[in-house]
């Protein structure tokens, strides 16, 4: 049954906003009524069905644009969550997307669940009645739950995708957390060298450069640094601001991505640990698919959707024609070169034994483990890093400072 999106005034005048089921926008207005609430609006919540004549429509205001907002990371989680829950309960698809639309927080969240179960009770599956909404459930999220419908384990899949999500939200969590200190330190840190640099180097300068005196190099190089600043620092300002309000745009167009991706794929380092990450994600992605029983060439495709790194989507597309011409899989990856060692053995055993999808997951387990390992000791080790990075500079400029009273000093003794 259809859902739709209500304004209407109640007994006592009240305006209130929600959603209700009806055969169609009349029926609809009659249940209003019937509720003793004269309605102002009702409107389909199904996106696909507004959009399907957007010509006849005038464009939607700002409260509309903002009621049709998707689902968070946290929230797609939890309803992936919930709905495994209930369907492993025995409950039908389309009582269970209901019974979660109710139990929903937001007003968006809500009409996403119930455009959903609107689409489910017209008879559609369940990964086709996502896809009118591909921002609230990502590609690869609607491949894994068609998998699941065709292999008749809908739940199970739903289970481990809500594994997936919650250990990804929990790296996402742990990560900002811990960065939120080093941050803030820093963003304090260097306010303070700026305004000494600016401020008070150029004040003491003033005091020197009249005495007729050889000052050492180190006082001489801060002064250097400190004019620049002062002359140029507007200038280096806004060109940072600009590239800040430009970089988003520029992020748009795949070529700078692809180009930008595969350059911090191959720095020291941080590229070691992007690949390893891209790999963990692609591993556990490909056990789920081939658990639940994607054949392999489509199991490839949908996890090259999952990754957000174009350089490593392409590598996977390289797979993917790679396997389809008859090359085992584990070659494919050997060949592509940002694949770790032990996934590629896990992989060849999978292919061998005939477990792919649990050695695929036991890989992603291992890269999860080392990746984890490897957060821990670098966020262990940014706090003092800053903190002997910035006290260095700030103990030089104290120093550049000091050096030309001590050399004063020894002169008038002298």
């Amino acid at each position: 049954m259809p859902a739709f999106e209500y304004e209407a005034l109640d007994a006592r005048g009240r305006k209130s906003k929600g959603l209700i089921t009806a055969d169609s926008e009349l029926a609809a207005r009659r249940a209003l009524r019937g509720r003793a609430m004269a309605p102002l609006s009702v409107r389909s919540a199904d996106t696909r069905t507004r959009g399907g004549a957007a010509g006849n429509h005038a464009a939607p205001t700002l409260g509309e644009r903002l009621s049709r907002q998707d689902l968070s990371a946290r929230e797609l989680m939890l309803v992936t969550r919930q709905l495994s829950s209930l369907l492993g309960a025995g409950m039908p698809i389309a009582e269970s997307l209901g019974l979660l639309a109710q139990q929903g927080g937001r007003h968006h969240m809500r009409r996403v669940l119930m455009a959903v179960r609107a689409r489910v009770s017209e008879g559609e599956r369940l990964s086709a009645a996502m896809d009118g909404f591909p921002k609230s459930f990502p590609a690869v999220y609607r491949a894994m739950v068609a998998a699941g419908e065709t292999a008749g384990g809908l739940e199970l899949v739903l289970e481990r995708l809500a594994d997936y999500l919650e250990k990804e939200q929990a790296i996402r969590n742990r990560i900002t957390g811990a960065l939120v200190y080093p941050i803030v330190l820093s963003t304090v840190a260097l306010g303070v060298v700026i305004l000494l640099m600016t401020f008070v180097v150029p004040r003491i300068a003033e005091q020197f450069t009249g005495m007729g005196v050889t000052l050492p190099m180190l006082t001489r190089a801060m002064i250097a640094v400190s004019g620049f600043l002062v002359t140029v620092g507007p200038y280096i300002l806004v060109a940072i601001v600009a590239l800040a309000l430009l970089f988003p745009v520029l992020m748009r167009g795949e070529p700078v991505r692809r180009t930008l991706d595969a350059g911090m794929a191959r720095l020291p380092l941080i590229g070691g640990f992007l690949r390893k990450s891209e790999a963990a994600r692609f591993a556990r992605t490909m056990g789920i698919l081939v658990e639940s029983g994607s054949v392999l060439p489509d199991a490839l495709r949908a996890a090259a959707r999952a990754t957000t790194n174009l350089a490593f989507r392409d590598r996977i597309d390289g797979v993917v024609r790679d396997v389809e011409s008859g090359r085992s899989l584990s070659d494919a990856l050997q060949a592509r070169g940002w694949f770790p060692g032990l996934m590629l053995f896990m992989v060849a055993a999978g292919e061998r034994s005939g477990a792919l999808g649990e050695m695929f997951r036991r890989s992603a387990d291992q890269l999860d483990q080392d990746i984890d390992g490897a957060v821990t000791v670098g966020l262990n080790l940014m706090e003092p890093g800053i903190l002997l990075l910035l006290g260095g500079v700030v103990v030089l400029i104290v120093l550049s400072i000091l050096l030309p009273i001590l050399q004063l000093n020894t002169l008038a003794l002298g």
